[in-house]
Parts: C-alpha cells; sequence; structure tokens
C-alpha cells in the first residue's frame, strides 16, 4: 500500500534534476573550470602548457602565414581538444605570461569534437 501512495505521490511532484538541454541556463559557481582558450596577444609559443597536459588535449599549431607575433618567435599556439580535456586547469596555472582565458562556459556538449582553435584566432581579430 505504501508503494501505491509513493508513486501516487512522485507523479505529481516536481523532477528533482534539471532538464538540460532544455533548461539551458543552469547557475554556476563563480570558480567553476569551464570552456579556456589562448590570448594570442600574450601566448609566446613555449608549447609548456601542452607538455604539462595530463590529458594530452593540446596540440600545437603553426599560426596562418599571415601572421607574425614578434612575442612568439616559433609561431606556435595552442589547440584544445574540449573532448578530450579533463578541465584541471594545469596549462592555465603553469603558462609564464598568463595567456589563457577562462569562463564559465559549460556548454560543449557536442557530437563531434570541440576545439579552441576559432576562439584562440579570434583574440587576434581574426578567425
Amino acid at each position: 500500500m505504501s508503494i501505491i501512495k509513493e508513486v501516487i505521490k512522485n507523479f505529481f511532484s516536481k523532477p528533482s534534476t534539471i532538464e538540460y538541454p532544455r533548461k539551458a541556463e543552469i547557475p554556476v559557481e563563480k570558480d567553476f573550470r569551464g570552456e579556456f582558450y589562448a590570448d594570442l596577444k600574450k601566448c609566446t609559443g613555449c608549447t609548456l602548457c601542452a607538455l604539462e597536459c595530463p590529458a594530452r588535449a593540446i596540440e600545437m599549431k603553426k599560426l596562418p602565414e599571415n601572421i607574425k607575433l614578434k612575442h612568439n618567435p616559433r609561431g606556435l599556439y595552442p589547440v584544445v581538444n574540449y573532448m578530450t580535456c579533463v578541465y584541471c586547469y594545469r596549462c592555465v596555472r603553469v603558462c609564464p605570461v598568463d595567456a589563457f582565458i577562462t569562463t564559465p562556459n559549460y556548454k560543449l556538449s557536442s557530437v563531434k569534437e570541440v576545439y579552441s582553435e576559432e576562439k584562440t584566432l579570434k583574440t587576434l581579430g581574426m578567425g
């Protein structure tokens, strides 16, 4: 008898979980580790972030031919694979020039690989 009572009670109660992505705006904590990407105005292409990444989610790529940065003589920049990343932010902490821009954006789910390349190139006004 108590089971029937419990079923009826739960049938008319509100859901205990948030329907994502239907209820898109879910508040996150201030220090939430979300999407991040390199600021090419600061990045020196030292590759330290890629070397320290425990998930090997960062690949160093060559800058496009038309971009020459004085502070980045090797012309390399980090591209993060968000599907491989474990969001430990080790790359953010080891960067000697604080080149990573961090955001609380968690909406990165996708059926295909998602990379930081486009946002990183936009830091130079490209992309």
